[in-house]
């Protein structure tokens, strides 16, 4: 067909068209306003300003085609990252990201300082040698139907070149608390190499522990450690390489010392001590030592010493291990093994313990001889200036326990110190008190007949008594550790523990030379001259019915509480003097008076551990002695023996042992106040006999 048929045939259609359009009812907006539409075909220009009416049909209009919608955006634009490490020939890998809605295709394309890798499509790149030292990233575009096509791009990543040796640390050293590691390696390579070092505990960094060594501390016991290494060279990628971890064992508790028993003389066992390590159990190995080197064979807790041991010093080295745990060794001190005396007896004391008489110290036969020296005790302390085999027992030592102790050495052999048997020196002073000598509590003079003594006693008084009966008296009562002192001016006088004078003879200035006691009962201070300047018949008429007799068991005119014995203890704090005895022992009256009995619950100072579930049975006597009242509590009673107000004399059955109030066991408990005031007086003051 010819090209101006052709355009003819296309104005006709077009215009065929918009007449149809009109009779479908699809008219343009344009065209019900009025508005002209222009149709432009080729050579013939045809214009309606007047649209020409066209009759309304009743048939069916044809569907008009939807206009196609724009693309929309994504809601959500991923951020894409890279993954792995920016060294020349490793592999980076990029991940999209999240975006919303999904796209149906990701697309990438690597960039190399922004520009992009010829072939470099794929999700991974492994990176070459032109990357190096360049930026590389990559570019994601995601494509979805409907949606406008978008792009975004990871951050980049600057390429290193890698290193061609980069060895794993290894860790040497003891593993165990207080040891120093050491991170060893290899060299790295292109050199020079900046390495950097941090140990971890666990997956924790420790703090301050960036050096190629490190000391275990207590906190990594029971853990793992390990170190890791960093290398940084300008140019290449940082790398770290790290160590396999290591178990740090814990660490057992044991003691600062160990030591061992025994006498250090051939022939003897010596016995190993390791005290006490810990958590139980631990298992011990034993090593002994001669001269600080181990002796074949001496892996046994003992060890019998032999010939070859005299001379040379032995300890013992003990090691403790337990599973898990870091071995621990400990050494002994030494001692010198010698030969030891074949017979070394003890000393006996000989010769009557009394003051002014002599004593001698019995040795015995020891074998081979040795070298004696001497040292005489008086309960339990050296005298001064007593080291020979014989001594004179001095006025102040009566009533007091008597040892001595002798010590044997010999070239090659073990001292050997070996002590007598305590004797009791006589509480006599004889018959004759010199100036400067004091005497007290429970000493006494005794004429030669032994009728008569002048005592000092507990209660603070200085009795003349015969045959046990008291006759005159100080009337000192209540002076607290009383002293009678004969000094060197003459006068004869009562003290205090605080050495105030409680009573005095006046015979100050006077030459006296002694105070004596004669078989008629004669107390006398005689001077120089042989006359007597003072006597007994000074002293006031003694009175005190409260005492006890001569035939009632105690001393110094107070009864045992506790029959036969009077042994007692006491604690500090404590108001008194517990006498432990079976329930229903029978307790006595120590002094007479007149009796308050009790039954009364502990309200107060009765500790948590001891059991306070009865009232507490108790006697209390009061006794006025010369002005002084004295009140005995009498406690933990079973059952009473006397009545409330009831006068009983000393001596006199008051009740029975038991463990009523606050107490842990049956005992008596035995208090004294003076003149209403506690703790300044006790049983064993009293009584002059007591273990505590």
């Amino acid at each position: 067909m010819p090209r101006a048929l052709r355009r003819r045939a296309l104005t006709l259609s077009l215009a065929l068209l918009a007449a149809s359009s009109v009779v479908l009812g699809v008219v343009p907006a344009q065209a019900l306003s009025g508005v002209a539409v222009t149709t432009i075909a080729s050579n013939n220009v045809a214009t309606a300003s007047t649209p020409t009416p066209r009759p309304t049909t009743t048939s069916s209009p044809s569907p008009t085609p939807s206009p196609t919608p724009s693309p929309k955006p994504f809601a959500a634009v991923g951020e894409p990252t890279l993954s792995g490490t920016a060294t020349v020939g490793r592999t980076l890998r990029v991940a999209p990201g999240t975006w919303k809605p999904t796209p149906s295709v990701f697309s990438y394309q690597w960039l190399r300082s922004g520009k992009a890798i010829s072939g470099a499509t794929a999700s991974t790149y492994t990176l070459t040698a032109a990357d190096a030292d360049a930026t590389v990233s990559a570019k994601v575009t995601a494509t979805r139907d409907g949606y406008v096509t978008a792009s975004a791009t990871t951050e980049g990543k600057k390429v290193g070149r890698a290193f061609t040796d980069a060895p794993v640390p290894t860790i040497s050293g003891t593993v165990a608390v207080g040891k120093k590691l050491t991170a060893s390696h290899a060299a790295w390579a292109p050199a020079p190499v900046t390495l950097s070092y941090r140990w971890y505990r666990g997956s924790s960094v420790i703090s301050g522990a960036d050096g190629k060594t490190y000391t275990l501390v207590a906190a990594d016991a029971g853990k793992k450690v390990s170190v890791r290494v960093t290398a940084t060279k300008s140019g290449y990628t940082t790398v770290t390489t790290a160590s396999d971890a290591v178990s740090v064992p814990k660490v057992l508790t044991v003691p600062s010392t160990v030591s061992f028993s025994g006498t250090p003389t051939v022939g003897s066992v010596l016995t190993a001590k390791p005290g006490t390590w810990g958590p139980s159990p631990v298992t011990f190995r034993y090593e002994w030592l001669r001269g600080g080197k181990t002796i074949s064979g001496a892996t046994k807790k003992t060890y019998t010493l032999v010939s070859a041991d005299a001379g040379h010093e032995i300890s013992v080295r003990i090691t403790g291990s337990k599973s898990g745990y870091t071995t621990v060794t400990r050494t002994s001190g030494t001692v010198d093994a010698k030969w030891g005396f074949t017979a070394s007896p003890s000393p006996k004391v000989t010769g009557t313990v009394a003051a002014g008489r002599q004593l001698r110290a019995d040795v015995g036969t020891w074998k081979p001889a040795p070298t004696l020296s001497y040292q005489w005790r008086v309960d339990g302390s050296d005298v001064a200036g007593a080291t020979s085999s014989t001594w004179t027992v001095p006025e102040w030592a009566a009533g007091r326990l008597v040892t001595v102790e002798v010590t044997a050495k010999k070239s090659g052999y073990l001292t050997v110190t070996r002590q007598s048997a305590k004797r009791s020196a006589s509480w006599s002073l004889g018959d004759v008190l010199r100036p400067g000598t004091a005497m007290r509590t429970g000493t006494y003079l005794a004429s030669p007949n032994g009728t008569y003594r002048l005592t000092v006693q507990g209660d603070g008084n200085v009795v003349l008594t015969k045959n046990g009966t008291p006759l005159r008296s100080t009337k000192t009562t209540g002076t607290i550790d009383p002293i009678l002192v004969l000094r060197e001016d003459g006068l004869l006088a009562v003290y205090s523990s605080s050495d105030r004078p409680a009573w005095q003879s006046g015979t100050t200035g006077y030459a006296v030379s002694a105070l004596t006691l004669d078989n008629s009962g004669n107390l006398r201070l005689v001077e120089v001259d042989g006359l007597w300047t003072w006597d007994h018949k000074k002293l006031p008429v003694y009175s005190d019915a409260t005492a006890a007799t001569g035939s009632t068991p105690g001393r110094y005119g107070w009864a045992y509480p506790i029959r036969p014995s009077a042994t007692m203890t006491t604690y500090s704090g404590h108001s008194g003097d517990d006498f432990p005895e079976p329930t229903g022992t029978p307790v006595y009256a120590m002094r007479g008076g007149k009796a308050k009995v009790e039954e009364v619950w502990i309200t107060s100072g009765c500790p948590s551990w001891a059991p306070n579930n009865t009232r507490q049975k108790q006697v209390r006597i009061t006794s006025v002695i010369d002005g002084t009242e004295f009140e005995l509590n009498y406690a933990h009673l079973s059952k009473f023996s006397v009545k409330n107000g009831q006068t009983v004399k000393a001596g006199q059955k008051i009740g029975e042992v038991g463990s009523t109030g606050c107490s842990t066991g049956p005992h008596l408990h035995l208090g004294v106040k003076v003149d209403g005031v506690a703790k300044i007086l006790y049983p064993r003051d009293l009584l002059g006999t007591a273990s505590y």
